[in-house]
């Protein structure tokens, strides 16, 4: 186990001195309320047909970021944090393969301890370059996910192993896009996730959203996946549901949306550009040399808010609504050309999201399982 760094120390500090700096209400108070998504580069160790980057960027895809444009991004992320007055923000390493320019992270995070009060390292990485790569370089992330992309269930294991030994991350995730090899072993991914003790996240291949027998099949996929998750709750283990969905959040129980998108959620592309969705790589707003950034974020398009005002009445009365709050903009905008209407995963969303509550009460109450779940028809 390494020992905390300076860096760690700074956010323990910033986690408890209230300093008038906006934070999320009680439990979700260390919860980042601002999101920086970096996309330093789009050079990758893997083509996976299913991931954004590869299917929107096309030739693009081994673009790096250049020196003045990086240059900048240490000085903007730190102007950014000082006019956001948000307490808890985190940073997400994201590309193309992250784990190809360590030394860019370093950097980043070396200018955040510096000149903020603290924000919170994330990368999410394929872990090909878990044997090579310069873990110094890593010291002050605290969260990373691995995709399992198609390595086999005992590799992922060996590679998370090498970063809970040689990482200061406080928690690991297992991430699955489920294109027909995950779809058939998903449940085997949600056995491993459970029993060693980390998060899942699972997402649908958004290009096979025109096709109902996938949809289908991904809907049975879920339910069978909840049905392990409950087993598994019912035998005492510590089963977490947070981002198991998609972006779903379903031990959120606020009203208002959980979701930055379009609103405190800043992802910057290796061009310098900038846009307000993590998933979307060519619609962009301005660039990170533009005057009064947060402006350039505003992006009522892509906020995903029930509120809105072309999201359609059954989704304002539907009971799922404080978690799927009218569907993912991106989506939406990819599959039906415009950002209005419900969401594209509509039917899965009203059948798992009352799972995943009653997943969520069952592991708070510690109540064993009486009889089984019927969901409502």
């Amino acid at each position: 186990m390494r020992q905390f760094t300076e860096h760690a120390k700074q956010l323990k500090r910033m986690y408890s001195i209230e300093d008038g700096r906006v934070k999320g209400q009680g439990i979700w108070g260390k919860l980042p309320l601002f999101w920086f998504i970096l996309f330093l580069s789009y050079k990758c160790t893997r083509r996976c047909n299913y991931c954004y980057a590869y299917n929107q960027v096309g030739d693009e895809d081994k673009m790096e970021m250049s020196e003045n444009t990086f240059s900048r991004l240490l000085e903007w992320i730190p102007e950014v944090w000082k006019v956001n007055n948000v307490k808890v923000n985190t940073i997400v390493f994201l590309g193309g393969e992250p784990l190809l320019r360590t030394d860019r992270i370093k950097k980043i995070m070396d200018s955040v301890y510096k000149n903020t009060d603290g924000i919170q390292g994330s990368l999410y990485t394929n872990g090909d370059l878990v044997d090579s790569v310069n873990w110094d370089n890593l010291e002050d992330i605290q969260w990373i996910t691995t995709s399992i992309t198609d390595i086999s269930i005992e590799e992922l294991s060996r590679r998370m192993k090498i970063i809970s030994k040689r990482s200061n991350v406080i928690g690991q995730t297992i991430a699955a896009t489920m294109d027909e090899y995950n779809l058939d072993r998903v449940i085997d991914i949600t056995k491993f996730g459970i029993e060693n003790g980390y998060r899942l996240r699972y997402q649908k291949n958004i290009y096979r959203g025109s096709d109902t027998g996938y949809k289908k099949r991904l809907l049975d996929k879920y339910h069978k996946v909840c049905d392990t998750l409950e087993d598994y709750i019912d035998k005492g283990y510590d089963v977490h549901t947070t981002f198991l969905l998609d972006t779903l959040v379903p031990m959120w129980g606020l009203e208002s949306s959980p979701y930055p998108c379009g609103k405190r959620l800043a992802a910057v592309y290796p061009d310098g550009t900038i846009g307000p969705c993590i998933r979307d790589h060519l619609f962009k707003t301005g660039t990170i040399f533009d005057p009064k950034p947060l402006s350039k974020i505003q992006c009522d398009m892509f906020h995903n808010d029930v509120t809105r005002p072309d999201i359609p009445e059954e989704c304002r009365k539907c009971e799922s609504k404080t978690i799927c709050q009218g569907g993912c903009p991106h989506d939406k905008l990819l599959l039906t050309g415009t950002s209005s209407g419900k969401s594209v995963a509509c039917e899965i969303h009203k059948e798992i999201i009352p799972r995943l509550r009653y997943l969520d009460k069952l592991k708070k109450t510690g109540y064993q399982r009486s009889i089984k779940y019927e969901i409502k028809t």
